[in-house]
């Protein structure tokens, strides 16, 4: 992840209120770029020259919001099996949230529209990595499963 983006996430959540962090969901970092993303593309809906249709609008807030929300469907889940399917679920989310992105091109200025499909593309690679692990290892068990192994 590239320091520009890093700094930008920081000063985002420093913006949000102990509730919102508090959460053990909040440790994963590919879950907290989904938010920023989700809250970006709210600001370029709002900001977007000439308005956007209201449906295109509300697809692209859709696809945006189902990234971070399938994982942390997936993240609560109790098999790797489930896990990885909400991840897929995302990884599906974020390239439809690119597609939509690029529909609307012509509402959004060249370097915001840039910055965006920059932040999807760090996006997917996080929840491909996330992907991965739980595919090769498991993931994390729930303290509850562990101690049912006798972890």
């Amino acid at each position: 992840m590239d320091i520009a983006l890093l700094s930008e996430l920081a000063a985002w959540e420093a913006t949000l209120s102990p509730a919102d962090t508090a959460d053990p969901l909040w440790k994963l970092h590919a879950y907290r770029v989904s938010r920023y993303l989700l809250d970006r593309c709210l600001v370029d809906i709002q900001k977007a020259s000439p308005p956007l249709h209201v449906q295109t609008a509300d697809q692209l807030r859709r696809a945006t919001a189902s990234v971070s929300a399938n994982l942390a469907e997936g993240y609560s889940r109790r098999t790797a099996n489930d896990r990885l399917r909400f991840y897929s679920y995302a990884l599906g989310s974020l390239r439809e949230t690119t597609v939509w992105y690029l529909s609307v091109r012509a509402h959004l200025p060249a370097d915001a529209l840039q910055a965006r499909i920059d932040l999807i593309a760090q996006a997917r690679r996080l929840v491909l990595g996330l992907h991965a692990h739980v595919a090769r290892t498991g993931g994390w068990k729930p303290r509850i499963e562990r101690e049912a192994k006798g972890e």
